[in-house]
């Protein structure tokens, strides 16, 4: 797999990452429009938020993984079934991460921020937390669609409800006048968390309409495979907890960072806060482009074919790197003009200056270490797309416990400044990549699957004259001819052989539109990924010109 075919699902995750980024982007823009103060409360209760939900996150879209491989391995309706019990997990977790709502006052009363932030910190996060089932759902959703080929469709709905939120954060953020009357009240972090918390309601419709949509349903069976499947469940919770963990102790690292540079002063972590606001603009893209390695390694692995996942792995790494070389050449460049952007109006111009040139110097430490950031994602994506879970989680474990130190000795022996700060967290970063990297060139990942073993094809109900049956695992649709019609999407049994006649142009299949020749050729995307394409065995009942499909029994 070269570039283009990493682009090819690239471009679309890459999308959608920067539409949301675009979210939290115009989120924080408009806010230090409207005050200093909301700047510096919005990013910390953010960040908390994800925080404390990143565990669940991490584990529910792990189910994306799950759907990989099986659609590698020519079952998209196990790919289907692994989505439902993601919603379901979700559900559940959803439900338990309201008493977050709760809790909110102790947990912001540790931070030790100044005392007029809390309420502020305190609105941003509740609001933010009432909405997490829905974003968990949501997330889920576009993880399987991600996974089986429906990429395209995700992008198109992050950019959708990005183009809504921010015309709906400007007017609940500042609000509205007319004629001298104040039609919507300016409600500022409050207006901001719920455009926000909106925009993740609108996704979830557009997701579901799509997700359990006709089509989808004669595809992939993405309704009536809705039953609840307990050691699937508890597959998916086998992987996927160490992922979130994973996923939860990279995401504290980053928040425990941002609350100790709250310490050292309002102008510091104002400065510090854009800067990671500005970062995130290059970080953000970058997960795209791992999400689509993850992807194209899962398929590769449930095709049987894992090297093709490594040249996904080395291709994304050289992308990123060429993407950043351009972004951080900007930011080099144009540091200053970036950070005044977020400079609320009326600001003390001596504050503003100091503030300026902080942020100038920090995002040097950002070009240090982001091209290092890109290997570190793009390796541990490819392992964790295998099933490599518990390395990963690991290594997270014991190079964050060293950043947690490090920063804790700083402060206890006076010597805490927001330049030695980042400096321990540049070092965090690169020991990652070093480790990441070399799990990716050991190539134990290479022999993982987070699958169950089974035949190479799972068939859908079939249409025509073909007796509908629902299919797990082997099971194939019961006797009958082929229908006139055939699409590639349904099958058939022909005395003892179960068989996939190929009629019509199948264009799903993405196989030569004749169907007959090129005995052992694979098909090259859509739920056919994988299939061998061979002539019909002698003695199966049908013209020796046909080809098909056969799936072992």
């Amino acid at each position: 797999m070269g570039y283009r075919e990493v682009l090819a699902l690239g471009v679309p995750l890459v999308t959608s990452t920067l539409a949301s980024s675009a979210m939290m982007f115009t989120d924080r823009l408009f806010l230090s429009r409207y005050s200093l103060d909301s700047i510096a409360a919005s990013l910390p209760a953010g960040i908390m938020k994800f925080m404390l939900t990143a565990f669940f996150f991490g584990t529910v879209t792990y189910t994306g993984v799950f759907a990989a491989q099986y659609m590698g391995a020519g079952k998209p309706r196990r790919a289907a079934a692994s989505l439902w019990q993601g919603l379901y997990l979700s559900l559940i977790f959803g439900v338990g991460l309201y008493s977050l709502y709760f809790l909110g006052p102790w947990i912001f009363s540790l931070g030790g921020h100044p005392e007029h932030l809390l309420p502020l910190e305190l609105t941003y996060f509740r609001v933010l937390v009432l909405a997490t089932p829905v974003e968990l759902m949501m997330v889920t959703m576009s993880s399987f669609l991600s996974s089986v080929g429906k990429a395209r469709a995700v992008m198109w709905v992050n950019v959708a409800c990005t183009a809504l939120n921010i015309p709906l954060d400007y007017l609940l953020i500042f609000g509205v006048e007319s004629g001298g009357a104040t039609v919507i009240p300016p409600m500022g972090v409050f207006g901001a968390a719920v455009a926000t918390a909106a925009s993740w309601c609108v996704a979830f419709l557009l997701l579901s309409l799509m997700v359990f949509s006709g089509r989808m349903e004669r595809s992939h069976g993405t309704r009536s495979t809705r039953s609840l499947e307990p050691a699937l469940m508890r597959r998916i919770l086998r992987y996927g907890w160490p992922s979130g963990m994973q996923f939860l102790m990279e995401i504290f690292a980053f928040t425990f960072f941002a609350f100790a540079a709250g310490k050292l002063g309002a102008e510091i972590l104002a400065a510090n806060n854009i800067v990671l606001s500005i970062e995130s603009m290059s970080y953000i893209p970058m997960l795209g482009i791992g999400q689509a390695v993850s992807i194209m390694v899962g398929q590769s692995v449930g095709r049987g074919t894992p090297h093709e996942g490594r040249d996904a792995a080395v291709s994304g790494i050289v992308l990123i790197t060429a993407y950043l070389s351009c972004i951080l050449f900007a930011f080099v460049t144009f540091s200053g003009p970036i950070i005044s952007c977020f400079m609320p109006s009326g600001m003390d111009p001596a504050a503003a200056a100091r503030i300026t040139a902080l942020g100038t110097v920090l995002l040097k430490f950002v070009v240090l270490y982001s091209f290092f950031d890109g290997i570190y994602i793009c390796c541990f994506g490819t392992i964790k797309g295998a099933g490599d879970v518990w390395f990963p989680m690991w290594a997270m474990a014991v190079w964050g416990a060293l950043l947690f130190l490090g920063v804790m000795a700083l402060f206890l022996v006076d010597a805490a400044t927001i330049y030695s700060l980042w400096a321990v967290l540049v070092t965090y970063v690169l020991l990652l990549t070093f480790t990441g990297y070399w799990r990716f060139r050991s190539g134990k990942w290479m022999k993982l699957r987070v699958i169950e073993a089974g035949p190479a094809l799972d068939w859908g109900p079939v249409k025509g004259r073909v007796a509908p049956g629902k299919v797990r695992h082997r099971n194939l649709p019961a006797s009958g001819p082929p229908s006139v019609d055939r699409t590639g999407k349904d099958g058939w049994r022909v005395g003892r052989r179960p068989c996939l006649t190929w009629e019509g142009r199948a264009r799903k299949a993405r196989m030569p539109r004749t169907r007959t020749g090129r005995d052992g050729a694979e098909g090259r995307g859509g739920p056919y990924a994988g299939l061998t394409w061979g002539t019909c065995p002698a003695g199966a009942g049908v013209p020796e010109n046909r080809t098909e499909a056969v799936c072992p029994v």
